[in-house]
């Protein structure tokens, strides 16, 4: 199971995503822009039950014809048990892999290491309880088929993927309270880390060129 990213490892990856921004913006000057947009639906499997959904946006540069390399970002929606609808917003490094860049069908692969943010998640008060919402780790690969247009550099494609998700949610409780029925704590505050894992099935339209 993945672990919960801590503030060190956290800032690790921004830097190494702001580095790779950095490099992108001066490298965009040599090498061939190339852009990739795609909606998804999330779900727990192929039977699209408790469906979420997903808009990305990827901006990279062409390394080489067959490979890109850029930043992902967007936002997403997942249906989690028992807790509603949950919102992030996701910023990645992303690889995009094409077997035949030339031809009309081609088969694509592609991979997501980022982290997602969970600012759209309203923080509350409630009664004696309350919560805050922490991002965390995000892993999404996938595989799928572009088909590009007749005589253009334009394509979609179509594809799908695994979606990993880690955020956490701390709940501060002041005494007493009602929403603690097992601890006999009658003053002072206590704190409860909730962490989740969410493993999620996605398929994914998109149009690039």
């Amino acid at each position: 199971r993945f672990q919960e990213l801590h503030y060190s490892d956290m800032k690790r990856l921004s830097i190494a995503i702001l580095a790779l921004l950095g490099y992108l913006t001066v490298d965009a000057q040599t090498k061939k822009y190339t852009n990739h947009n795609e909606f998804s639906v999330i779900t727990y499997g192929p039977a699209f039950l408790e469906s979420g959904f997903g808009l990305h946006t990827f901006h990279g540069v062409q390394l080489h014809e067959n490979i890109a390399l850029g930043l992902n970002t967007g936002v997403d929606r997942y249906p989690v048990n028992n807790e509603g609808s949950k919102w992030f917003l996701p910023l990645s490094a992303k690889v995009n892999y094409v077997e035949f860049p030339d031809r009309k069908r081609s088969f694509f692969a592609g991979l997501d290491l980022g982290y997602s943010f969970t600012s759209l998640n309203k923080n509350a008060v409630e009664n004696n309880l309350k919560y805050e919402y922490h991002g965390g780790l995000l892993i999404n690969p996938q595989l799928g088929w572009r088909f590009k247009f007749n005589n253009s550099a334009k394509y979609w494609s179509l594809a799908t993927g695994y979606r990993y998700q880690h955020y956490s949610r701390k709940d501060t409780y002041t005494q007493p309270s009602a929403s603690l029925p097992e601890i006999d704590i009658w003053y002072g505050r206590t704190q409860i880390d909730k962490k989740y894992d969410l493993h999620r099935f996605t398929l994914q339209v998109g149009f690039g060129f």
